[in-house]
Protein backbone atom coordinates (compact mmCIF):
# COMPACT_ATOMS: atom_id res chain seq x y z
CA UNK A 1 0.00 0.00 0.00
CA UNK A 2 1.20 3.46 -0.81
CA UNK A 3 -0.18 5.49 2.11
CA UNK A 4 1.38 8.70 0.83
CA UNK A 5 -0.47 8.39 -2.45
CA UNK A 6 -3.75 7.69 -0.68
CA UNK A 7 -3.44 10.62 1.73
CA UNK A 8 -2.42 13.05 -0.99
CA UNK A 9 -5.13 11.56 -3.20
CA UNK A 10 -7.79 12.39 -0.61
CA UNK A 11 -6.58 15.99 -0.51
CA UNK A 12 -6.57 16.18 -4.30
CA UNK A 13 -10.04 14.62 -4.43
CA UNK A 14 -11.50 17.23 -2.10
CA UNK A 15 -9.76 20.05 -3.96
CA UNK A 16 -10.93 18.74 -7.35
CA UNK A 17 -14.46 18.35 -6.01
CA UNK A 18 -14.56 21.93 -4.73
CA UNK A 19 -13.18 23.28 -8.02
CA UNK A 20 -15.58 21.14 -10.04
CA UNK A 21 -18.58 22.31 -8.02
CA UNK A 22 -17.54 25.95 -8.32
CA UNK A 23 -17.16 25.61 -12.08
CA UNK A 24 -20.51 23.84 -12.38
CA UNK A 25 -22.25 26.58 -10.39
CA UNK A 26 -20.69 29.21 -12.62
CA UNK A 27 -21.71 27.35 -15.74
CA UNK A 28 -25.28 26.97 -14.49
CA UNK A 29 -25.39 30.67 -13.65
CA UNK A 30 -24.55 31.64 -17.22
CA UNK A 31 -26.48 28.79 -18.85
CA UNK A 32 -29.58 30.88 -19.53
CA UNK A 33 -27.51 33.61 -21.20
CA UNK A 34 -25.59 31.08 -23.25
CA UNK A 35 -28.78 29.32 -24.31
CA UNK A 36 -30.43 32.56 -25.43
CA UNK A 37 -27.46 34.16 -27.20
CA UNK A 38 -25.65 31.27 -28.86
CA UNK A 39 -26.72 29.58 -32.07
CA UNK A 40 -28.68 26.39 -31.67
CA UNK A 41 -25.99 24.20 -33.25
CA UNK A 42 -23.49 25.15 -30.51
CA UNK A 43 -25.67 23.97 -27.60
CA UNK A 44 -24.20 20.41 -27.60
CA UNK A 45 -20.77 21.96 -27.10
CA UNK A 46 -21.94 23.71 -23.94
CA UNK A 47 -23.56 20.53 -22.58
CA UNK A 48 -20.33 18.60 -23.24
CA UNK A 49 -18.45 21.28 -21.30
CA UNK A 50 -20.74 20.73 -18.31
CA UNK A 51 -20.21 16.95 -18.51
CA UNK A 52 -16.44 17.37 -18.71
CA UNK A 53 -16.47 19.69 -15.70
CA UNK A 54 -18.43 17.19 -13.64
CA UNK A 55 -15.86 14.50 -14.50
CA UNK A 56 -13.07 16.50 -12.84
CA UNK A 57 -14.16 15.35 -9.39
CA UNK A 58 -13.20 11.74 -10.08
CA UNK A 59 -10.82 11.85 -13.05
CA UNK A 60 -8.15 14.05 -11.49
CA UNK A 61 -7.85 12.19 -8.14
CA UNK A 62 -7.93 8.78 -9.82
CA UNK A 63 -5.27 9.86 -12.30
CA UNK A 64 -3.20 11.36 -9.48
CA UNK A 65 -3.19 8.27 -7.29
CA UNK A 66 -2.32 6.13 -10.31
CA UNK A 67 0.58 8.46 -11.09
CA UNK A 68 1.96 8.26 -7.54
CA UNK A 69 1.67 4.53 -6.90
CA UNK A 70 4.40 2.17 -8.02
CA UNK A 71 2.19 -0.88 -8.59
CA UNK A 72 -1.48 -1.92 -8.53
CA UNK A 73 -2.96 1.41 -9.67
CA UNK A 74 -6.53 0.11 -9.95
CA UNK A 75 -6.41 -1.25 -6.40
CA UNK A 76 -5.08 2.05 -5.06
CA UNK A 77 -7.70 3.94 -7.06
CA UNK A 78 -10.48 1.74 -5.68
CA UNK A 79 -9.22 2.21 -2.13
CA UNK A 80 -8.98 5.97 -2.57
CA UNK A 81 -12.46 6.09 -4.11
CA UNK A 82 -13.94 4.00 -1.31
CA UNK A 83 -12.30 6.21 1.32
CA UNK A 84 -13.42 9.40 -0.41
CA UNK A 85 -16.96 8.06 -0.89
CA UNK A 86 -17.12 6.98 2.74
CA UNK A 87 -15.97 10.41 3.94
CA UNK A 88 -18.57 12.11 1.74
CA UNK A 89 -21.26 9.69 2.84
CA UNK A 90 -20.49 10.20 6.53
CA UNK A 91 -20.47 13.98 6.07
CA UNK A 92 -23.83 14.00 4.28
CA UNK A 93 -25.31 11.53 6.75
CA UNK A 94 -24.13 13.66 9.68
CA UNK A 95 -25.58 16.83 8.18
CA UNK A 96 -28.94 15.29 7.32
CA UNK A 97 -29.45 12.80 10.19
CA UNK A 98 -30.79 15.37 12.63
CA UNK A 99 -33.49 16.43 10.17
CA UNK A 100 -34.75 12.90 9.50
CA UNK A 101 -37.65 11.65 11.55
CA UNK A 102 -38.47 8.16 10.32
CA UNK A 103 -36.48 5.02 9.62
CA UNK A 104 -37.28 4.92 5.92
CA UNK A 105 -35.63 8.27 5.22
CA UNK A 106 -32.58 7.21 7.25
CA UNK A 107 -32.34 4.02 5.20
CA UNK A 108 -32.54 6.02 1.98
CA UNK A 109 -29.75 8.28 3.20
CA UNK A 110 -27.62 5.29 4.24
CA UNK A 111 -28.20 3.64 0.86
CA UNK A 112 -27.17 6.87 -0.85
CA UNK A 113 -23.97 6.93 1.20
CA UNK A 114 -23.19 3.33 0.23
CA UNK A 115 -23.87 4.17 -3.41
CA UNK A 116 -21.36 7.03 -3.19
CA UNK A 117 -18.73 4.61 -1.91
CA UNK A 118 -19.34 2.21 -4.78
CA UNK A 119 -19.50 4.98 -7.40
CA UNK A 120 -16.24 6.66 -6.44
CA UNK A 121 -14.46 3.35 -5.92
CA UNK A 122 -15.24 2.26 -9.47
CA UNK A 123 -14.58 5.64 -11.08
CA UNK A 124 -11.25 6.21 -9.32
CA UNK A 125 -10.18 2.66 -10.17
CA UNK A 126 -10.96 3.33 -13.84
CA UNK A 127 -8.92 6.55 -13.92
CA UNK A 128 -5.89 5.32 -11.94
CA UNK A 129 -4.28 3.13 -14.65
CA UNK A 130 -3.98 6.16 -16.95
CA UNK A 131 -1.90 7.98 -14.35
CA UNK A 132 0.20 4.87 -13.78
CA UNK A 133 0.88 4.56 -17.52
CA UNK A 134 1.94 8.20 -17.73
CA UNK A 135 4.34 7.74 -14.81
CA UNK A 136 5.76 4.58 -16.39
CA UNK A 137 6.19 6.36 -19.73
CA UNK A 138 7.95 9.30 -18.07
CA UNK A 139 10.24 6.94 -16.15
CA UNK A 140 11.30 5.30 -19.43
CA UNK A 141 12.28 8.60 -21.05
Amino acid sequence: MNKRALILGILVAFLASVISQALLRGQKAIASDVASYTPYFLSPLFSMLIQATSMLAWAIPGFYVGYLCKNKPAQHGAMLGATYGALLGVAVFAMQASELSNTDSMLILATSALAQIAKYSVLFALAAPAGYLLAAHRANL
